[in-house]
């Protein structure tokens, strides 16, 4: 009889391993659907943004000293000086992109960076995680998405989709050989990993059915060993 209690005990032991490895797994992909469809539409409203400005030539907003003129920039009127003495400056969609980007990181802790493999303005370089995504989409991926740590060590979820030359790019671009419909470049978005998502639910359930059920076979084996 002691055998098969401890059969038993092995078999349930084996039983609730299993339950935990899938449940977990399937509560990975599930956070990582989540993750995805939120950087996703992220995305999706600041290449909308960026359609705006760019099927507008540009916006000119007021010189102040959080915003200063472009350098890399290269337009005619650039800069421009109102009848009453304001001086403008022309925010393009790729300058537009770096302060919505600032914007967000002060507010929500999402952050984004707009990147390329031959980028005009040195800052816009990607890194080893943004590279490999854009040789990706060179080869037809149409997004990449993935748990990383950040440099401080936390994880986050980083998602990046590629931006394909409009008609509006190449006011800027066309100089690079960029012809309508190439892979421009791209946009990375982070987002903080909650730590609601944590799995310490599953660990508890899993544990207590197991020790709850292990006690009563050993309970009841003893009981029927007498």
């Amino acid at each position: 009889m002691k055998k098969y209690i401890i059969a038993l005990v092995v078999l349930w032991i084996i039983t609730v391993t299993v339950s935990l490895v899938w449940n977990l797994h399937v509560e990975r992909n599930n956070q990582t659907i989540i993750a995805m469809e939120g950087a996703r539409a992220f995305f999706k409203q600041v290449v909308l943004t960026r359609t705006w400005n760019a099927e507008h030539g540009g916006v000119y907003v007021r010189i102040t000293d959080q915003v200063k003129p472009n350098p890399y920039l290269k337009t005619p009127f650039r800069d421009v000086e109102t009848k009453n003495d304001t001086k403008l400056t022309t925010i393009n969609p790729a300058f537009m992109t770096r302060q919505i980007a600032e914007i967000a990181a002060r507010t929500t802790g999402v952050q984004f960076h707009i990147t390329s493999l031959k980028p005009i303005r040195p800052q816009n370089k990607a890194d080893s995680w943004e590279r490999t995504a854009l040789n990706r989409f060179e080869n037809g991926k149409k997004e990449f998405g993935d748990y990383v740590f950040n440099p401080s060590g936390e994880k986050v979820y980083r998602y990046m989709a590629p931006l394909f030359v409009e008609q509006g790019c190449l006011k800027c671009h066309a100089v690079q050989g960029y012809k309508l419909g190439d892979i421009r470049g791209g946009i990375s978005v982070m987002l903080p990993f909650s730590k609601e998502t944590t799995n310490w639910q599953l660990w508890l359930t899993h544990i207590l059915a197991l020790l709850i059920v292990t006690v009563i076979f050993i309970f009841f084996g003893g009981k029927l060993e007498r």
